[in-house]
């Protein structure tokens, strides 16, 4: 058995062998059915003080009568709701400047639980914390180190969007002071990219003494220098969004990870003045024809911190342009369309501040062979069957790679690729069939090198000239009970299991599983054929709740490997694992 401690929301494992009007009063805010049950609550402080949190706003939401209460809470922090329906029901608290909750979240800005209510019922446990929210604040100066007033600053969260980790807006630009400071507050635990948000071309500024003597004199005046070197005739100096610490570069950002009320001060950084440039170019088939109604996708790397995508339409001459690109490193591709579907060009761009001009000229689509082997029972029929092969590179449509197995024997073929990352290997579909949940994937060898469930990357190098894929049917299971002290079931967490090796921490990955207890606390993390873990090296933990794909962020997997116990799954192993919390 194990024995678990509940540390910041995370299960940790050890082996063992602003003030409102002030109004009480539950009203519906519209009409809505009524009855005869009651819930009673108390709103508290998330800390080791549990300090009552008075006049906090109270919202409670049927799920299928569609009641509406909004109430507040009174000087020791308590409220009451009557006159309630049978019905599941949420109820959230707010108020600035605690993050907002829900009834049964045990961590900050996370989902909570229904409350199922009775006919006649009176429930008077229910508990909500509320988290104080996080803050980062900062200086800004301009070049010669004076403060920077009234210049927008960005926050930018990440979020995940699918199995896609991305970075948006996160609320309004702040605008800093009269003494170029600023302060986001009321922030979420997550990860934070902070940057101003550039002015366009840079305000009036102060001559220099070469610059006043050739203007005195009727002779051309020099071009003012950057911190990048200086100005060419024609190029644009502007304050560029600058990136903390301290860089124009997207790729260079820096991403700050903020815990739950933390205070992160001293996220200072300078103005810079930087030369923005304009990228054109003329995308041509491959006999020199401009191609017409297609788009070039230029976007960062897939490791820089903050993201940028931006699609421009080709003219009927195959002409693009963009003007005010930052520095940075980007990729621009072109995609073939009608008789050129498939065909692609793809050219990496180093943006200084110098306009860029680009001939993109489509090639042919890259193809694959590969090899399909079965260990284990006979194999089935392959007719009809499709290898999974996702790309984790940003493409049109047009650039799904596509996948065919051309004969009994296992031999087949990846066509319309571009250059980019893949991942190839996953579940075989074979329908309504005993095979369906016989064969899950063993291996990926590409030259000889073990890349299961790691991506491949497909570029300027040559390609690949042996790739096999072996799937099986011996499966590994990971099974237990997660218990309380007192021997109960403990069913309000999630379990959660992920490789030790980070290399394999990727969006979507199948090393990475949740699962939640049943009734009687049992879990079950591997089972047979597609749902069975990998052999290797895993670690296991207990989380409170736990968002949408959010077992794929590595901030969070890093912050739980404290409390995880490791787990070893040896091929065919059926390992069962019971866990305690205390």
């Amino acid at each position: 058995m194990l024995a678990l401690t509940l540390l910041a929301g995370t299960i940790f494992l050890t082996a063992i062998s602003a003030d409102q009007v002030r109004d009480t009063r539950a009203t519906p805010s519209t009409p809505g059915p009524t009855g005869s049950g009651t819930i009673t609550g108390l709103v508290t402080t998330a800390d080791t003080t549990n300090r009552p949190i008075r006049l906090a706003n109270i919202v409670l939401i049927g799920a299928t009568t569609g009641t509406l209460r909004v109430t507040s809470t009174d000087d020791s922090g308590a409220f009451t709701i009557t006159n309630l329906p049978a019905d599941r029901y949420t109820i959230g608290a707010s108020k600035l400047p605690y993050l907002g909750a829900v009834a049964g979240a045990r961590r900050a800005a996370r989902t909570g639980g229904a409350i199922v209510l009775a006919d006649n019922q009176k429930i008077s446990d229910v508990a909500i914390r509320l988290y104080p929210g996080g803050s980062i604040s900062g200086t800004v100066t301009t070049e010669d180190g004076q403060p920077a007033a009234f210049v927008a600053i960005v926050l930018q969260l990440r979020r995940l969007e699918g199995a896609t980790r991305t970075f948006t807006q996160d609320g309004a630009p702040v605008m800093t002071d009269d003494r170029g400071r600023f302060r986001f507050f009321g922030l979420a635990p997550g990860e934070y990219v902070v940057a101003s948000s550039g002015s366009g071309r840079s305000s009036a500024r102060q001559l220099t003494d070469a610059e006043v003597d050739a203007a005195l004199k009727g002779a051309p005046v020099p071009l003012p220098s950057t911190p990048d070197g200086p100005l060419t005739p024609g190029s644009a100096l502007a304050y560029a969004s600058v990136f903390y610490p301290g860089t124009t570069r997207l790729n260079d950002a820096v991403p700050i990870r903020l815990a739950a009320g933390e205070d992160r001060e001293g996220i200072d950084f300078r103005l810079m003045t930087a030369r923005v440039a304009r990228v054109s170019g003329t995308v041509a088939t491959d006999d020199g024809r401009p191609l017409e109604t297609a788009d070039v996708l230029i976007s960062t790397s897939p490791e820089a911190a903050l993201a940028f995508n931006a699609r421009i339409r080709v003219g009927p001459d195959g002409r693009f342009a963009m003007g005010g690109v930052v520095p940075g490193t980007y990729t621009a591709s072109a995609l073939g369309t009608g008789s050129q579907a498939g065909y692609f060009a793809v050219a990496t761009v180093e943006i200084d501040g110098v306009d860029q001009s680009l001939q993109l000229t489509l090639q042919p689509p890259l193809k694959l062979a590969a090899q399909l082997v079965f260990d284990g029972a006979a194999p089935p029929v392959l007719a009809g069957r499709r290898v999974p092969f996702e790309s984790l590179t940003p493409l049109s449509n047009a650039a799904r790679p596509q996948v065919s197995i051309s004969n009994p024997s296992g031999v087949f073929t990846i066509t319309n690729l571009i250059p980019g990352r893949y991942l190839l290997g996953g579940p075989l579909f074979f329908g309504a069939s005993t095979d369906s949940v016989t064969w899950s994937l063993m291996s990926v060898m590409v030259d000889g090198m073990d890349v299961t469930d790691l991506p491949i990357t497909l570029g300027s190098d040559p390609l690949p000239k042996s790739i096999v894929v072996t799937y099986g049917d011996r499966w590994q299971e990971l099974s237990g009970r997660l218990s309380l002290a007192s021997g109960a079931a403990a069913t309000d967490y999630t379990m959660i299991v992920f490789p030790a090796n980070k290399a394999y921490w990727l969006p979507g990955s199948r090393r990475i599983r949740t699962t939640q207890p049943g009734t009687n606390g049992e879990y079950t993390l591997s089972g047979p054929g597609p749902l069975t873990l990998p052999p290797g090296e895993y670690l296991l933990a207990a989380v409170t709740d736990l968002e949408r794909n959010e077992e794929f962020d590595p901030g969070l997997l890093a912050s739980l490997i404290p409390a995880a116990v490791p787990v070893s799954l040896q091929p065919g192993q059926r390992k069962v694992q019971d866990l305690v919390v205390k």
